[in-house]
């Protein structure tokens, strides 16, 4: 599950959750009932995972999403929607799966300030779903077949003095190959414009 740390140090968190996902830790979600369908991949599951805020922080930002476990290339992935509300600095995550809401719950505060707040960005930028980045993740990373499992997450902000390698609206997927050859190493999708690399750590 995502790491009660506070939102300074998301940059961080998603490092260390992607690398423990691959030992497949399970998610903590919430039962609840289900909502509007919509799909399964980031994207298409954002507007649902927005609407479980509407009441309790409608001016929230998203911060960060990510797999909450490694998935096999034909499951469904869970996801974790990490949500800031500027107006009360307080956190929520939002769980969600085949597009149906898991429950949210509330994480803390982010320990952000206003200007930090007003520089959280919009997602305009975020063109490249999570389906297409797995794709050119595998492709980039020599990846023949299919692996065993896979992570993936992507931050939308990150706060000066955090010195993790992570980048806002880049895509950092990371496989377990099996006997697919894909590269260990977290790859970098650039969510605006899809550009794909190995990380060099």
């Amino acid at each position: 599950m995502i790491s009660r740390r506070r939102t300074r140090l998301i940059g961080v968190v998603l490092v260390a959750v992607l690398a423990l996902a691959m030992a497949l830790l399970a998610g903590c979600g919430k039962k609840a009932a289900p909502v509007v369908e919509n799909g399964p991949s980031a994207l298409g599951s954002l507007a649902v995972a927005q609407s479980a805020l509407s009441t309790t922080a409608p001016d929230a930002k998203l911060l960060l999403v990510q797999t909450v476990q490694g998935v096999e290339p034909t499951g469904t992935p869970t996801w974790a929607f990490l949500f800031g509300s500027p107006t009360s600095d307080k956190t929520y995550v939002v769980y969600m799966a085949g597009g149906k809401s898991m429950g949210s719950e509330e994480y803390g505060t982010a320990g952000l300030d206003k200007t930090q707040w007003a520089a959280v960005p919009g997602l305009e930028t975020w063109k490249i779903d999570s389906d297409e980045a797995y794709t050119k993740a595998f492709t980039a990373g020599g990846g023949k077949g299919v692996p065993l499992a896979y992570v993936m997450g992507l931050t939308t902000y990150k706060p000066e003095g955090v010195t993790s390698t992570v980048e806002p609206f880049v895509w950092s997927v990371q496989f377990d190959p099996g006997e697919s050859g894909v590269t260990t190493s977290p790859v970098n999708v650039n969510a605006s414009t899809g550009e794909a690399s190995i990380r060099k750590n």
